[in-house]
């Protein structure tokens, strides 16, 4: 109980910081513009300088931290979702449904849908919808057989089993049974798909496939390609791929932990 108050708490406040640097934003308290200070290096004036058109780096990183976490939170729940919503047509939809969709995710599977992503990306350089569209098409179907393997598993248990026997139809049993003992799994999935979203668009990013205005950890560290051969990239470079690179040893952390505590397995049958 206490880790899930952690877990919650830690949510909550990656909320409340995305929603303070959008309302700062908003409110012109942190502006992101352009001065005659170009390439200037870290000092008391710009705590890590300023980069080719004079912004200042800091700024920069802490405007980009909302999207870059919005765009992994939201495309790891609603992936992780539709995952679970085909896993559940796969369980209890019948045959012709079963099939179907687990046709549609063998050809999502053995399309590489990173080749997918680049080179949509490259045609539409996406925004923030258009590149959280992508991920989510390309990412759901992953999930589905491991998050079905286990709803078959849970379906077969003796409390959801009397449940049916005494009238009780799936949609009872998915929300007072199954979604209980899919919690552990679920949180891995999310854990998992939000490391995989943001390195799908840190990836896309760096290679300049997104459009220009969008500001993630990821877009700076492209801009920043320009000044490798200067000093510049020291405090161009290193300050967004640190970040990336904490977000993801948290998400591998966090998933290692549910692993070794054999909560994503759950109780043997």
């Amino acid at each position: 109980m206490q880790v899930t108050s952690r877990r919650r708490l830690l949510l909550a406040a990656v909320i409340l910081l995305c929603l303070g640097i959008w309302l700062a934003g908003a409110g012109g308290l942190l502006e992101y513009h352009s001065s005659k200070e170009v390439l200037a290096p870290p000092g008391q004036g710009h705590w890590l300088g300023t980069n080719e058109i004079g912004q200042d780096v800091l700024t920069g990183l802490i405007l980009a931290t909302p999207t870059t976490l919005t765009l992994a939170l939201a495309t790891a729940l609603v992936t992780v979702s539709l995952a679970v919503g085909a896993a559940s047509l796969v369980v209890f939809g019948g045959r012709f449904l079963s099939a179907l969709v687990l046709r549609c995710v063998d050809i999502l599977q053995v399309v590489p849908t990173m080749l997918l992503l680049l080179l949509i990306a490259a045609l539409v350089r996406p925004g923030f919808m258009a590149l959280f569209f992508l991920l989510i098409l390309t990412g759901w179907s992953d999930d589905v057989r491991v998050a079905a393997a286990v709803l078959r598993r849970e379906a077969l248990r003796e409390n959801v089993q009397y449940a049916r026997v005494m009238g009780a139809g799936w949609v009872y049993c998915w929300r007072w049974h199954l979604f209980a003992a899919l919690r552990p799994l679920l949180g891995a999935l999310m854990v998992q798909n939000i490391r995989q979203a943001t390195l799908k668009s840190a990836g896309l990013a760096f290679l300049g496939l997104t459009d220009p205005r969008l500001l993630t950890w990821g877009s700076m560290m492209q801009s920043a390609m320009d000044q490798l051969y200067t000093d510049a990239w020291i405090w161009l470079l290193l300050p967004p791929a640190a970040l990336l690179s904490l977000l993801l040893h948290t998400t591998l952390t966090l998933g290692d932990r549910r692993l070794r505590s054999g909560a994503v397995l759950g109780p043997a049958v």
